[in-house]
């Protein structure tokens, strides 16, 4: 039987088309819509490290080191969510450990944070802690922390480049003072 190719043609089109159609439904409500904007990130210079000499008030040296620590990176994506009224955001850590000569153990908890601010005001803050676990042959070790997801309102006043995200290690006043007069080569 000779189709004509003109309909040949129209009935692969046809087939090709529809499940492309299906497909068309997934996507963004608006083809011309622009991924959001995410908050900047910053750690904060004078928490990026760590170093826990056992609460000691003496001045710290290495015979009384607990463990030191280092964000040695951050990470995190965002999208829109509610129709574009939210930010959805979500932010986890990379932190390098190293265990002291006098650890009690195998694994050490070391305290940090995740803040965010808006015009320079905190708006919101999670103190929060990761374990680190020691091989039986190694001090040192690199944790990722688990990522934290938080939902930031955006409007057109106040996107998402209006906040900024800080992270950093939660310090003693000891250790923030530790780490102002001994700051990083």
């Amino acid at each position: 039987m000779n189709v004509p190719l003109q309909i040949r043609t129209l009935a692969l089109v046809t087939a090709c088309a529809a499940p492309l159609a299906l497909l068309a439904g997934c996507g963004p409500q608006d083809e011309n819509a622009f991924a959001p904007a995410c908050a900047p990130v910053g750690i904060l210079g004078q928490a990026a490290d760590y170093s826990d000499y056992g609460g000691s008030e003496a001045q710290p040296d290495l015979s009384r080191l607990v463990s030191q620590g280092s964000i040695v990176g951050v990470a995190g994506h965002c999208s829109s969510a509610a129709n574009g009224t939210m930010l959805h955001t979500a932010i986890g850590m990379q932190l390098a450990i190293t265990r002291g000569p006098v650890a009690p153990g195998s694994s050490i908890t070391v305290p940090y944070f995740i803040a965010v601010t808006q015009d320079g005001a905190i708006i919101s803050k999670q103190n929060l802690t990761a374990l680190a676990q020691f091989p039986d042959n190694g001090d040192r070790v690199l944790v990722r922390t688990d990522q934290i997801t938080f939902d930031l309102p955006v409007t057109r006043a106040h996107p998402g480049t209006s906040y900024k995200i800080d992270v950093g290690f939660q310090l003693t006043p000891q250790q923030l003072d530790y780490n102002r007069n001994h700051p990083p080569r």
